[in-house]
């Protein structure tokens, strides 16, 4: 049996936004904690790997951050990330500058998928797709109403 597929965006879901004080006491955010080598919400990663323990799960990049990465560059990306080993990272949506959706209907109707998918994502650009779409704080990423959700999704769909 075909393992579904996670579409899975990065920014604003494993990650996130922090904070951190500088030397003068000074509060700032930032973004890219560890640049491209590493995705720093270890908590959203946790909850993703909690989903998998329950439904595994194949990957697919939907995320900007697969410009200029191939598979195996993501899959060690999401594995030095904290990932359980055994997500697969089994393709990445094209890229033809269109809504988030369109890039994932294209990438079903091009390997003829015709499993279980849902689409994690800060962004909502999923058109025809939106119900399939668990909706992350892009502050946030995923959390465990997000994990409920996907769960759901996935055990139900």
């Amino acid at each position: 049996m075909q393992k579904p597929i996670i579409f899975l965006d990065f920014d604003g879901v494993v990650e996130t936004i922090y904070w951190e004080q500088d030397e003068n006491g000074v509060w700032s955010y930032n973004v890219h904690k560890y640049g491209r080598d590493q995705l720093n919400n270890k908590q959203a990663i946790g909850w993703l790997n909690e989903l998998y323990s329950k439904v595994p799960y194949d990957i697919v990049v939907s995320s900007s951050w697969r410009i200029g990465m191939t598979i195996e560059e993501l899959q060690n990306l999401i594995t030095n990330s904290g990932f359980n080993p055994d997500i697969k990272v089994v393709g990445v949506t094209p890229v033809l500058h269109l809504q988030r959706g369109q890039e994932i209907q294209a990438w079903l109707d091009t390997v003829s998928f015709a499993g279980k998918f849902i689409i994690i994502d800060d962004d909502s650009d999923m058109c025809h797709l939106l119900p399939l779409l668990v909706r992350t704080d892009c502050q946030l990423g995923f959390t465990i109403y997000d994990f409920q959700k996907a769960l759901k999704l996935l055990q139900n769909s």
